[in-house]
């Protein structure tokens, strides 16, 4: 897939199991002090980095060596390494761990219709080396149709976000803060979804 598919595939489904969470609260008649809708639980540039990361690490790594944009990045070894990595390294602020380990996560599913060396390095894969050019690729129904997808669903998200007015600046100061609080409260008198 092409990046525009990634992150809006990502972005869409994340808020869209934000969405639902919400709804189920709503119906067991939790008393909701703050809007819980949206993709604020995670850290949007964490999200948006581990939507893009194993083809930044493949495209870098084993293009050129290969001819295969999936090698390390797309094994299930490397996901499990990076998440551990990413874990303990951000164990502190929940909202980028979260964000960059479902944005990895959501990448490698995305990825299972094509070529994929799950067991690398414990097994010996023939990467197959890529015929079409980038060119000829983005001419292909499969691959030009969810980058329209995905731009739709990444526009969906921004909407979604204008129309409620969620504090976007807010949510990445509290991914720089020393002190994440995690719950970016929003105005109950706003007029919001």
């Amino acid at each position: 897939m092409f990046p525009f598919a990634h992150i809006g595939y990502t972005f869409f489904v994340v808020e869209l199991v934000f969405i639902f969470i919400y709804i189920f609260k709503k119906l067991s008649n939790k008393n909701l002090d703050t809007i819980h809708w949206g993709i604020r639980y995670v850290s949007l540039y964490a999200l948006l980095i581990g939507s893009l990361g194993p083809d930044i690490i493949d495209k870098a790594i084993s293009l050129p060596i290969t001819g295969n944009g999936r090698y390390i990045g797309h094994s299930l070894l490397f996901d499990v390494v990076i998440s551990i990595i990413a874990l303990a390294v951000f164990w502190k602020n929940k909202r980028i761990w979260i964000g960059f380990i479902v944005g990895w996560q959501t990448h490698m599913i995305l990825d299972v219709g094509g070529f994929m060396p799950w067991l690398f390095p414990f097994v010996n894969y023939d990467f197959p080396e890529r015929t079409l050019s980038y060119l000829e690729m983005i001419q292909l129904p499969s691959v030009y149709l969810n980058e329209i997808f995905g731009v739709v669903g990444l526009l969906i998200v921004v909407v979604l976000y204008l129309r409620r007015k969620i504090p976007v600046q807010a949510m990445i100061k509290e991914d720089f803060s020393k002190h994440p609080s995690y719950f970016i409260t929003i105005d109950k008198n706003r007029k919001n979804i």
